[in-house]
């Protein structure tokens, strides 16, 4: 079941160095901070554009990691340019039916990588186990939503999970969002070929 939070309150994400030092496992997606995007980046030529962050660093990690049929020649390496390709399609937010603007925008490159929806942990688990990231649409209010990319997980002895996040507000890979089941997010997705 969806939880939907009807007061508005923060998303939740905290620093690594908040979380427990000892007695987890966790696997992550290499991620350089400098080779992401971030909202700050393009706030003059967009708004509320997490959903075309969230994109364009889907973009460049499966790039990055070799997944799926993204090649430089395909997509180009001006960040600007990509972006603008993006939010062409994607637009500004909050967008809650991203899946076909995330499948039209890969589509128009000509790529087969394409979203299909998540909806158990082991599907999130699998999915970042093969390197690849997972977009979320997290909320923290009725009309606060915030699509964010899953790239690692941290898993303790107690039970506890945590998400490895980029939040598309900064560059730092060391954001994690704890997992309390379906309660976690409203929409996950796998992209795939």
């Amino acid at each position: 079941m969806i939880k939907i939070r009807l007061k508005n309150r923060p998303y939740g994400f905290v620093y690594e160095n908040t979380l427990p030092k000892a007695g987890f496992t966790e696997f992550r997606i290499p991620v350089i901070p400098e080779r992401i995007a971030i909202t700050g980046d393009y706030f003059e030529i967009a708004d509320n554009h997490c959903a075309a962050i969230c994109t364009m660093n889907t973009l460049l990690l499966m790039r990055q990691h070799g997944k799926g049929d993204i090649r430089r020649h395909r997509f180009g390496n001006d960040f600007l340019q990509i972006f603008k390709d993006i939010h062409k399609i994607v637009g500004n937010g909050p967008i809650i039916f991203y899946k076909p603007k995330f499948n039209r925008f890969f589509r128009s490159k000509g790529s087969k990588v394409h979203a299909v929806p998540i909806s158990s942990f082991s599907d999130i688990e699998a999915t970042i186990r093969d390197k690849t990231p997972v977009p979320m649409m997290v909320n923290a209010g009725i009309t606060h939503w915030h699509w964010i990319l899953v790239v690692g997980i941290r898993k303790y002895m107690n039970g506890d999970i945590y998400l490895n996040i980029l939040d598309g507000w900064n560059k730092r890979n060391d954001r994690y969002l704890k997992y309390t089941g379906r309660e976690t997010f409203i929409r996950a997705l796998k992209p795939t070929m």
